[in-house]
C-alpha cells in the first residue's frame, strides 16, 4: 500500500468512534464505497422482486466481487431491513432546491459544529449530521444507478458529487470503478445547473455507515435511481422533501402534460379534461415540474416550517453562530 493510501485510510478510520458500532460502520462504509456497484446491484435486485416491471440491473463481474459478495449482501440486507420507517432508516436523503444545493458548494470553512439537523429538516431518527472537512475538496463520480442499467441508463453518468474528507480522498484512492474526478466548487455548481435543466432531483444523502453524516449530493432521475424507485413504488421513506410543494395555476396551465411526465415523485396526474393536479402528499418540492413547465404555470409554495423546512445551509450556519 502506498504512503498516500495509508494516509487516506488513517483519515477514514479517525472519522469513526472506537466502539463496536463505530467499527462495524467503518467496515460497512468501506464495502459501500469500494464495491458500490455490487452494493447497489444487491439493493436493486431486492427491489426487483417486488416490482411488476423489474428495472435493468447488470451484475458487476470479476473475482474481486465474488470474494466480498456475501459480506456486501449482508450489509445491504441490514440497511434494507431498517429502511421502511423514518424511525429506523439509516440510508436516506434530503431533497434540495437548486439554491440549497448551491450553498453546499459555496462553503469556504469547515463545518464542525452544526450537530444533528432538526427533525423539521431531516425527519429521521438516524443519520442526519452535517460535518464537512475541507469543503473545497470535491469529486464527481459515476452514477452507479445509471451505470447498472447498461445501455438503457441515462447520460451523462458523472453526476454524483462527493464533498469533503474523508470521503473524497478515500474514493479517489480506492474506488477507480466509479471514475472519481476532483473538481472545483465552480464545476460542482455547473453540474447542479446542468442537472437542474434536465429535471433531476438534487438530494443530500445521509448514511449511518458514513458515521451518520451527509457525504454526497446526488442528482437523481426517476427512471434510473434506485432510491427513487424504492420511494415511489414500494413506499420506502428514502427522501424528505424540500419544505415546499408544487402549485399549479389553472389559468396559466395549457394542459400539455409535461409536468406529469417530468414529476420525479409521481405526484402529478392529468384528468380526462386535461386538468393537471398535484397530490401534495407525494410532492417533494424538487422543482422539476416548475423549471420545465413551458407556460410558467407552476410555482413552489413554502410548507409549514414547523413540520418540514428547507435545508438552507447558509441559514443553518448563521443560526449555529448566534
Amino acid at each position: 500500500m502506498s504512503q498516500e493510501k495509508k494516509r487516506t485510510q488513517k483519515l477514514l478510520t479517525k472519522a469513526f468512534p472506537r466502539t463496536e458500532e463505530g467499527l462495524a460502520n467503518l467496515l460497512h462504509v468501506q464495502l459501500y464505497f469500494k464495491y458500490i456497484k455490487l452494493y447497489i446491484w444487491h439493493m436493486r435486485d431486492g427491489l426487483n422482486r417486488f416490482l411488476p416491471e423489474p428495472i435493468d440491473n447488470i451484475r458487476p463481474e470479476g473475482e474481486k466481487y465474488d470474494e466480498v459478495n456475501e459480506m456486501v449482501q449482508a450489509v445491504v440486507n441490514h440497511t434494507g431491513a431498517r429502511g421502511a420507517d423514518p424511525d429506523t432508516s439509516v440510508y436516506h436523503a434530503k431533497v434540495l432546491r437548486l439554491s440549497d444545493a448551491e450553498h453546499i458548494f459555496e462553503i469556504e470553512e469547515d463545518i464542525v459544529d452544526l450537530g444533528e439537523l432538526p427533525k423539521n429538516i431531516i425527519p429521521y431518527e438516524h443519520a442526519r449530521t452535517i460535518l464537512i472537512e475541507n469543503p473545497d475538496n470535491i469529486a464527481v463520480i459515476d452514477c452507479v444507478c445509471r451505470t447498472l442499467r447498461g445501455e438503457n441508463g441515462c447520460h451523462p453518468r458523472q453526476v454524483c458529487i462527493l464533498v469533503g474528507n474523508p470521503w473524497v480522498d478515500w474514493a479517489s484512492e480506492h474506488c477507480p470503478e466509479v471514475h472519481p474526478r476532483r473538481i472545483s466548487q465552480k464545476e460542482a455548481i455547473q453540474i447542479l445547473h446542468d442537472c437542474h435543466e434536465r429535471g433531476d432531483v438534487h438530494a443530500a444523502f445521509f448514511k449511518d455507515a458514513a458515521n451518520g453524516r451527509m457525504y454526497h449530493i446526488c442528482n437523481c432521475c426517476s427512471c434510473c435511481c434506485t432510491a427513487l424507485v424504492a420511494q415511489n413504488f414500494l413506499g420506502s421513506p428514502m427522501y424528505a422533501g424540500t419544505g415546499h410543494k408544487a402549485s399549479i395555476d389553472q389559468e396559466k396551465c395549457v394542459s400539455c402534460g409535461d409536468c406529469v411526465k417530468n414529476c420525479n415523485f409521481v405526484a402529478i396526474s392529468q384528468s380526462g379534461d386535461g386538468k393537471c393536479v398535484v397530490d401534495t402528499s407525494l410532492c417533494m418540492g424538487c422543482e422539476a415540474c416548475a423549471s420545465l413547465c413551458p407556460s410558467g404555470a407552476i410555482s413552489l409554495e413554502l410548507e409549514d416550517g414547523e413540520k418540514l423546512a428547507p435545508m438552507d445551509l447558509k441559514e443553518l450556519i448563521k443560526a449555529s453562530k448566534e
